[in-house]
């Protein structure tokens, strides 16, 4: 598999930069209201224009096996998910349709199930969703095939990522959602990666200051000087937009060596481009990829209130290293991202950040031109919430 066509644009854009000295940023300062992040009323637009009718990444494939359900509760509404015994996936919701009861709870973990039984009085469901048995059926009313089945939420697999709408009216049609974006997925191989931690945790912050923080590269020569800047060029990168996504490179130290090569040549193979670059994707609402030298972050957000968030972290990592003795390697370098970069760096300074709008200090947000990607970014936000 061969660089994809954008990236390697993103590359020749890094190594003129990186050549020339001269970094390649937007072309104007942009400034976003600070009542986007506090306003109840453009949370709610957002949630139900962005995180009830768009696409959104409820697994990674290998998170459910044949045979298993999948329950999730991190967009506010309860998901289920479930893959028949000849591998084919489906979404529902975790409802029973008899009293509304929540068939399976939430161990943060796919369980094996021939069958959903609901807890409270015993209906159950095939892993397609119809319903397979009531008890004392004689004491209900005849009603239409499949009136009685698990309502079926929108659901699609690619890329190695489960994708849902968590509305029953919704409706998806990845190839019109990703666009370009659908091109440049496979070079990483994600379906090829293994899940090895996965954190949830909530925070007093808006959702959009997280993504903020992962669309540019202005804050890592000070925020992250002391864990991952020593790895990193100053404020050097590229990006291009995908409709809603955004695809981007930031340049690491060792782009100036390859930069400075009279005939360099740029590499065909993720590992290559993960030396001198880290690519990144903000996959549009609420997903953030990094592509750190030999993992991968995968990391949703949903906003749970105007100043509240859920964040997911998933740890990929390639499945040839998924054995026992690569485990305390594994460990070791999800606490240094986890805990020691994105809670005690970014997030703290999203709460923080969250802490000061609160004031009335400041009536906007100022991006300046190195960080011309938020723009971007907050742009398709109001345009998918109706603002």
């Amino acid at each position: 598999m061969t660089l994809p066509a954008s990236t390697a644009a993103q590359l020749e854009s890094i190594r003129v930069q990186v050549a020339s000295q001269q970094p390649r940023w937007g072309d104007a300062e942009t400034h976003i209201p600070v009542q986007r992040y506090l306003s109840p009323e453009i949370w709610r637009a957002e949630v139900q224009g962005l995180f009830r009718s768009l696409p959104l990444i409820a697994a990674h494939s290998s998170e459910i096996a044949p045979g298993q359900v999948l329950p999730n509760d991190s967009y506010g509404v309860p998901l289920l998910l479930a893959r028949d015994a000849h591998g084919e996936l489906r979404a529902f919701l975790n409802v029973c349709r008899h009293r509304g009861m929540r068939l399976v709870e939430d161990t943060g973990r796919a369980q094996p199930k021939a069958s959903v039984v609901c807890p409270y009085h015993g209906w159950t469901y095939k892993l397609d969703g119809g319903l397979r048995h009531m008890l004392h059926a004689e004491a209900f009313d005849p009603c239409p095939a499949g009136a009685r089945d698990l309502v079926a939420l929108p659901c699609a697999e690619r890329h190695g990522l489960v994708w849902v709408v968590p509305s029953a009216e919704g409706s998806i049609d990845l190839d019109a959602f990703l666009g370009g974006l659908n091109d440049e997925l496979p070079f990483y191989e994600i379906a090829q990666l293994k899940v090895f931690r996965t954190i949830e945790a909530e925070y007093p912050a808006n959702w959009k200051l997280i993504v903020d923080a992962f669309l540019e590269p202005y804050h890592i020569r000070v925020l992250h000087k002391d864990t991952i800047y020593p790895f990193f060029t100053d404020g050097i990168t590229a990006a291009e937009r995908f409709g809603p996504h955004i695809s981007s490179l930031v340049a690491r130290r060792a782009v100036q060596e390859w930069a400075a090569q009279p005939r360099c040549v740029a590499p065909q193979e993720q590992d290559g481009l993960r030396e001198l670059a880290t690519p990144s994707q903000v996959i549009f609402p609420n997903t953030i990829t990094i592509f750190h030298p030999d993992y991968l972050s995968l990391i949703t957000l949903y906003p749970t209130g105007p100043e509240t968030l859920r964040w997911t972290h998933r740890m990929l990592i390639p499945q040839d290293k998924a054995t026992p003795d690569w485990a305390p390697h594994w460990e070791k370098t999800f606490r240094l991202i986890e805990q020691g970069v994105f809670q005690k760096e970014d997030i703290h300074c999203a709460v923080r950040i969250q802490q000061g709008f609160a004031t009335g200090a400041n009536e906007y947000v100022t991006a300046g031109r190195v960080e011309q990607a938020l723009a971007w970014f907050h742009e398709s936000v109001r345009s998918h919430a109706g603002l």
